[in-house]
């Protein structure tokens, strides 16, 4: 899963929101250095992660990619997932997706010194070309997608992944609807557990 869903997944408390965006950046044993709140919130993110690694819907979505994009496939899907996420917004939130996403870029924001010099990099991108309600167009997939091939260091085409879900487009999107309920499920069990 990529950040819309992982915002959306986190609870939408402001420290839940400031963990789940820190998962992509703190290693290791670093989130103890920071509050119950958010170093469960990092937490969760790697679950959330692994869990989507290993489910066989997001796998049979990935084995889709793997022939073009091989190594980047799974980055790819965690995408194209935040896009059907975004396409479908009413669907999970009563809340509407720019009102969502503007919250979250002023959490994030008010919390700049909790967030290292990478993060802080993402969050200026993130917010200015505002991803997070972008992901719904397959526009904004390209573009998202051709940010990504240009800052990787390896030769890739993920920018061409998007003919991938323009083709399988409903393939995908009943995969994410299946494996979205899951996922949920699986959060709210995961919580339970961490009381």
């Amino acid at each position: 899963m990529n950040f819309l869903a992982h915002f959306y997944l986190s609870r939408q408390t402001p420290s839940m929101i400031i963990g789940s965006f820190l998962g992509d950046f703190i290693k290791g044993k670093q989130y103890q250095t920071f509050d119950k709140t958010i170093a469960s919130a990092i937490l969760l993110h790697r679950e959330i992660d692994y869990y989507t690694d290993h489910h066989p819907i997001f796998r049979q979505s990935k084995r889709r990619l793997q022939a073009e994009h091989n190594h980047y496939s799974g980055v790819i899907l965690d995408i194209f997932y935040d896009h059907f996420l975004a396409a479908n917004w009413p669907n999970y939130s009563s809340d509407p997706l720019a009102d969502f996403a503007d919250s979250v870029y002023l959490t994030l924001n008010q919390q700049l010194s909790l967030l290292p010099m990478r993060a802080q990099r993402v969050l200026y991108y993130m917010s200015q070309h505002n991803w997070l309600v972008n992901y719904a167009s397959l526009g904004g997939v390209r573009r998202t997608l051709q940010g990504m091939e240009s800052r990787s260091p390896y030769p890739n085409q993920m920018s061409q992944a998007v003919t991938d879900l323009d083709q399988h487009y409903d393939q995908f999107q009943q995969e994410f609807n299946e494996f979205f309920l899951d996922i949920q499920k699986h959060v709210v069990v995961w919580w339970e557990n961490e009381r």
